[in-house]
């Protein structure tokens, strides 16, 4: 059978699609307007399409900019401050003396913020310049305590602790090469290396782990199989477990039709499945049904 709306769930595309609204109105999602919403959706024509539709904005993980300044918060209150103490020899009394060292770029704290950005790759991403000058603004960070990748070397001996900024580990692949490309294991010998990534796919934590036993990996918040559209059913890996009604081939296929008639990649190379989209970004993990153009084609975020 070709994919389909069940028939128990003929009404489903309705109540998703005034949920979802009733989110923007309330300023829930921030970012994204109901023009564009609407935008996005006339992209979806046949019932089965409206159908597909609603599961992608069902299963979206969205972290809008006031979502991801609370995971900065949540970084630095209740993650960092034991590596900062047992690694950094940094005796600070509270949480204000903390902060205050942050604003204050003259006190020199041990302590360098890194911006994880695609600088050495082909294509550049975007991501790690836009977290990093986030991380700045929300948390009130001096200037001083930033510091580029490729300024590494020149750090003075007193910096016990470097911390990666990132907003999401896919694969693992990306921060693998990055910390090939600026020979982080060496800084390791001397200092204490963190990577914060906002949002963790499970298989690339265990990717990074595997591959850089010396790192220290602090996520906020981790995905696993459940976050990926194309799963299968845990009794019957066959049956698309979102809806327990469709089969995966089915799915996959509806999928590939439609964005081969509207000129868009079904897939992408560093594709996982997953529906995850910040205010500032869509990372390339991502269905590329969400973010990606064509003349035939209307996204529903930014890449």
């Amino acid at each position: 059978m070709a994919f389909h709306v069940p028939t128990d769930q003929p009404g489903f595309f309705q109540d998703v699609d005034l949920r979802f609204r009733l989110l923007l109105r309330k300023g829930i999602i921030t970012g994204i307007d109901p023009i564009r919403l609407n935008n996005w959706l006339a992209n979806f024509v046949s019932p089965e399409d409206k159908y597909l539709a609603a599961h992608l904005l069902n299963g979206l993980t969205y972290r809008s900019d006031a979502m991801v300044k609370s995971s900065f918060q949540h970084l630095m209150e209740c993650e960092l401050p034991h590596v900062l103490r047992e690694h950094g020899g940094w005796s600070f009394a509270d949480l204000e003396t903390l902060y205050e060292a942050l604003s204050n770029g003259t006190a020199k704290p041990p302590i360098r913020f890194v911006a994880v950005d695609g600088a050495f790759e082909k294509t550049p991403g975007k991501s790690g310049a836009v977290m990093i000058r986030q991380f700045k603004r929300h948390l009130n960070v001096a200037k001083p305590l930033l510091c580029r990748p490729e300024r590494l070397e020149e750090l003075p001996e007193d910096v016990k602790v470097l911390i990666f900024i990132d907003d999401l580990v896919g694969s693992g692949q990306q921060f693998n090469s990055f910390a090939s490309h600026y020979k982080l294991e060496e800084h390791a010998k001397k200092r204490c290396l963190v990577y914060c990534p906002l949002l963790a796919f499970d298989q690339g934590l265990r990717n990074l782990k595997k591959a850089l036993p010396w790192l220290q990996i602090l996520a906020v918040e981790t995905l696993d199989r459940s976050h990926q559209f194309f799963r299968g059913s845990a009794t019957a890996p066959h049956i698309w477990g979102v809806d327990q009604a469709n089969t995966v081939h089915d799915v996959q296929d509806h999928v590939a039709k439609l964005c081969t008639r509207n000129g868009i990649p079904a897939s992408t190379r560093h594709c996982l499945d997953l529906l995850v989209a910040f205010e500032h970004a869509v990372p390339n993990n991502s269905l590329p049904m969400l973010s990606i153009r064509s003349a035939q084609w209307e996204p529903l975020f930014e890449r």
